[in-house]
């Protein structure tokens, strides 16, 4: 049996239960996505359409300045804990005065870690606020019930609070 045999798409009860598990996990919106891509399973596809159509059905507001990246995706895949997304070209968007850029091919591995979640080992993610820098990895922390991320580059690691 071939590889591209066990791969499952999901449907979208399926995201829209995915969503709902994330969800739970707190309101921080960086935190639910993180913990939908930990919910995904293994050797499984998510159409971008089914994933907008979930967001929507699910009742979960998507910030405006996100819909260019969000109607880019084609398709997002997982395989043990490394997570692929396939966009239809590189995007780029304006979040918080930082232009960001996303790779036709964006990739990372998830964490696991309920008490820092992560994406590590970032492909195809840069920022931007004087020069063009390639994002490495993305970790949450919360510290007396404020969460924060810290964004690590190849020059420095810059930390946001999030509350």
């Amino acid at each position: 049996m071939s590889d591209a045999a066990e791969i499952s798409a999901l449907t979208l009860d399926q995201v829209t239960q995915l969503i709902s598990q994330a969800k739970s996990a707190g309101a921080n919106p960086l935190l639910v996505g993180i913990q939908m891509f930990n919910n995904l399973g293994d050797n499984v596809t998510l159409p971008g359409p089914t994933l907008a159509l979930a967001l929507t059905t699910s009742g979960v507001p998507v910030d405006p300045s996100l819909a260019p990246l969000l109607s880019a995706i084609q398709n997002i895949s997982k395989a043990g804990t490394h997570v692929s997304i396939t966009l239809n070209q590189d995007t780029e968007l304006s979040l918080k005065n930082t232009h960001i850029k996303f790779a036709k091919d964006t990739s990372f591995d998830v964490s696991d870690d309920a008490v820092s979640p992560a994406l590590n080992n970032i492909v195809g993610l840069a920022g931007h606020k004087l020069v063009w820098v390639n994002v490495l990895s993305i970790q949450l922390t919360q510290n007396q019930g404020r969460w924060s991320v810290a964004v690590k580059t190849p020059l420095k690691t810059i930390d946001f609070d999030l509350n």
